[in-house]
Formats: structure tokens, C-alpha cells, sequence
């Protein structure tokens, strides 16, 4: 247990270290700005309106997760005894901590602004949105990941998300995700919205953890 523990830090610790926290950092404070602004320029704002400019902040926020996973060291790493998916875990872990606190943020200032309209800001089932965009992001930076061998996520990751986000605007009426708040249809995109959280979280850690059994070691198992 020990050594697994001081495997897991030595493997952590330089992942952290090479993250290039410029890109994400820098889309973070996009999407702060985004909220942030109107409420300084503008004063009190409606929560249909701040509904939107906080799903536009979570949509930044999914853009900058994929550069968190970019690694230039990994042409070289691809032999390391380290499972593959430490370092890339420990990246996700360090952003989630960053996430948390630009998410708390971002929706106390959305809150701010709201004035006494606040209490009618849907803050839980908005910071589920924002999950499931940022788990969709994830799961896209993880595919690209573990094709790349060169270790480049972010640029390509990036038109893959979008392309979700684009999807996911233009659901049916049955099946959308973005309700407006008070529609009648509200509770039942949450739901959906669960669901992706969950697929997308899933299909991450598959992507990330699974190893298909080569042929060779499937043959010299049968033969032995």
C-alpha cells in the first residue's frame, strides 16, 4: 500500500507540475468575465438572462478542461511502468480543485447580480449543467488523449466538444437539455442532464483505464 501511495505521488506530482495552466486559466476567466461583466456594466440582471451567461461560462469551462490534459512530455512516458492513467488522473484532479472555486465563483457572482431575484436561480440544477458540460469535455479530452501520442489534446479536443455543444442546442422540444427556467419541461432536462453527467463520466474513465487484450498475449495464455 505504501509503495502504491509513493508510486501514485511521484507519477502525480510532475504531471501537476507540466500542466500549461495558461490555456485553461485563460478560458476560466472568459467565462467569469462573461457573467461578471454584464453584472458591472448593467446592474441587476434577470435570471433568464443569467441562465444563459452562466451556461456560456460552463461552455468556456469545458474548453479549457481539454488543454488541461496536453502533455508534451508523453512520447517519452509511453514506456513508463506508471499506468498511463495517473498522471492524466492527477491533471483532472489538480483542474477539478481549480473548477470548484472558479464554479463558486462564477455563480456567487451570478447570484450577486440577480439581486433579490436570486432565490429563484436554479443554483443546483445549473451547477449539475455544468458538471455534465465539463464530465462531455472530459470524455472528448480523454478519446483524443489516448490516441494522441504526441500528447497534443486541447486543439483537437476543442471542435469535438463543440460539435456536442452544437448537438445538444438543437435537441426536439422532447429531448432538450436547455429548458428555460420556470418551462414545464425544466425538472425533465435535468434528468437528461443526469444521464449525461453519468455516461460522459463513465465513458472517461473507460477511455482513460481500459486496455484491450492483445492477440499475442490472448495466444501465449490459450497455448500455456
Amino acid at each position: 500500500m505504501v509503495r502504491l501511495v509513493t508510486v501514485g505521488v511521484a507519477a502525480a506530482v510532475p504531471a501537476i507540475r507540466a500542466v500549461r495552466w495558461l490555456p485553461p486559466v485563460g478560458g476560466l476567466l472568459v467565462g467569469y468575465a462573461m457573467v461578471g461583466l454584464p453584472a458591472a456594466v448593467s446592474g441587476p440582471s434577470s435570471p433568464e438572462l443569467l441562465v444563459i451567461l452562466l451556461r456560456l461560462a460552463a461552455v468556456c469551462a469545458g474548453l479549457a478542461v481539454g488543454f488541461l490534459l496536453d502533455d508534451p512530455s508523453r512520447p517519452t512516458t509511453l514506456t513508463s511502468p506508471t499506468p498511463a492513467w495517473l498522471p492524466l488522473a492527477a491533471r483532472l484532479g489538480a483542474g477539478a480543485v481549480v473548477l470548484a472555486a472558479w464554479w463558486w465563483a462564477t455563480l456567487a457572482t451570478a447570484l450577486a447580480a440577480a439581486g433579490p431575484a436570486s432565490v429563484v436561480l436554479p443554483r443546483g440544477d445549473l451547477t449539475l449543467e455544468t458538471a455534465a458540460v465539463v464530465a462531455v469535455a472530459v470524455a472528448a479530452g480523454t478519446l483524443v488523449w489516448r490516441r494522441s501520442a504526441r500528447g497534443s489534446v486541447g486543439l483537437v479536443a476543442a471542435p469535438v466538444f463543440l460539435a456536442a455543444v452544437v448537438v445538444a442546442a438543437l435537441l426536439p422540444d422532447r429531448v432538450a437539455l436547455l429548458a428555460a427556467p420556470g418551462a414545464p419541461t425544466w425538472d425533465a432536462a435535468h434528468d437528461r442532464w443526469m444521464v449525461v453527467l453519468i455516461g460522459a463520466g463513465t465513458g472517461a474513465l473507460l477511455a482513460a483505464t481500459w486496455s484491450p487484450v492483445s492477440p499475442r498475449r490472448t495466444t501465449a495464455a490459450a497455448s500455456g
